[in-house]
């Protein structure tokens, strides 16, 4: 009885075609470019205003505005944090960091730190980050979201 074509093993002549094949630079540079794109290496640009609100039991919701930015795709992105309620705008954030689909940002003026994973759309957009707000020893769940019009 014969297998299906997908379960069936390939000639043994493919496969001594695959394992002698030798790639030219170019075609190797070509296949580095197109993984890279594909898995989203060519890190997002999240540049606008991220906006959420922590909420922890014994306190009042805080609102909390990251106020991003990058200069070009080669940069790292560079920002603020906005905090409303508190009357603090513009404190500065001390570094940002993006590994693939998550995100680390500090304030060591605040002592604190943001650990975020992007929610990506469809189309491959970032439509939010969900993560924790990390300070004095404890994780609050915050998850931000942007408005189109802010970037």
């Amino acid at each position: 009885r014969q297998q299906p074509l997908f379960l069936s093993a390939p000639p043994r002549y493919a496969v001594s075609m695959i394992q002698s094949k030798r790639f030219s630079p170019a075609t190797l540079f070509v296949i580095s470019l197109l993984i890279l794109t594909a898995t989203g290496a060519s890190a997002q640009d999240l540049s606008g205003q991220w906006r959420g609100t922590l909420v922890a039991a014994q306190y009042d919701p805080i609102d909390v505005v990251f106020n991003l930015t990058r200069a070009d795709a080669s940069a790292p992105h560079t920002g603020t944090l906005d905090i409303p309620s508190q009357f603090r705008s513009g404190l500065p954030i001390d570094s940002i960091s993006i590994h693939d689909q998550q995100i680390t940002i500090r304030l060591s003026s605040i002592q604190v730190e943001y650990y975020g994973n992007l929610v990506l759309a469809d189309n491959g957009d970032v439509i939010a980050i969900e993560g924790d707000w990390s300070q004095s020893g404890e994780y609050v769940p915050l998850r931000l979201v942007t408005s189109t019009a802010a970037r």
